[in-house]
């Protein structure tokens, strides 16, 4: 049996849900009562897969902007890192850029997975955010940062996808490790992988824009401004010359 020890940081603005989500997967219940969390909170749990005793670490980091100071020394070490939104609020979602920019600064770059977690999907009539929103907002994140991203759609309220996205978590650090299980593990519905869905250039919105077309897109745009360059040259020395011409027949 191997040994693994994994610090998973759970983030994202402040009521998303995130300490639910971490009490659901420690098997606490839901509590509908939210508590702000001071700094962040930190949980474990043992979980075993084939050959794998796997200790997650769970650290819920605080929303609130007046912890962003103290905020940053827990993202040292970490291993994944669990990015939660709230479905209701798409300013929630927008907020996550910013959140894993935090992230990838303040860890080092350690972090070798991350999940990209849009909860309380419950509240059906209440959605603002639809997973083609979501997915398409990943797609440019991924265009953005170049990190493969997976997005999983969850309730803490009915622990949806609850289990699924922290047993997936686990596979993908196994895998990031190059440690290789026997079984392979089949997404359920309702959790994605970012990239694979860009790879097969599925549209997930009306402005859906595909890597390979974003990059064309920008080569255009350079070759564009260079020939915008080259004939403001042109313009210019056509002006310098018409210039002297005018001089001369005075």
């Amino acid at each position: 049996m191997k040994n693994w020890n994994f610090k998973v940081i759970l983030a994202g603005d402040g009521a998303v849900g995130k300490t639910s989500i971490r009490e659901r997967y420690m098997g606490k219940g839901f509590t509908g009562q939210y508590l702000k969390t001071i700094g962040a909170d930190f949980a474990s749990k043992k979980v075993q897969k084939g050959d794998n005793n796997i200790t997650f670490q769970i650290w819920d980091l605080a929303g609130q902007e007046s912890y962003s100071a103290v905020r940053s020394a827990f993202y040292k070490g970490a291993a994944a890192g669990l990015f939660v939104f709230d479905v209701q609020d798409p300013n929630t979602m927008s907020n996550l850029r910013k959140w894993i920019h935090e992230a990838i600064e303040s860890s080092e770059n350690s972090i070798l997975v991350y999940f990209i977690i849009a909860n309380k999907i419950d509240l059906v009539d209440k959605r603002k955010v639809s997973r083609e929103m979501a997915l398409e907002f990943c797609h440019r994140l991924d265009v953005e940062t170049g990190i493969h991203f997976y997005y999983c759609e969850t309730s803490a309220l009915t622990g949806q996808n609850i289990q699924e996205t922290f047993d997936l978590l686990a596979y993908k650090l196994l895998e990031a490790n190059n440690e290789k299980l026997d079984v392979e593990y089949t997404l359920p519905d309702g959790i994605i992988d970012v990239r694979e869905v860009m790879a097969a250039k599925v549209p997930v919105g009306e402005n859906y824009v595909s890597v390979e077309e974003f990059n064309e897109l920008k080569n255009k745009i350079e070759a564009l401004n260079t020939r915008v360059e080259t004939l403001s040259k042109k313009v210019e020395t056509l002006q310098v010359i018409v210039k002297k011409l005018i001089e001369k027949m005075k």
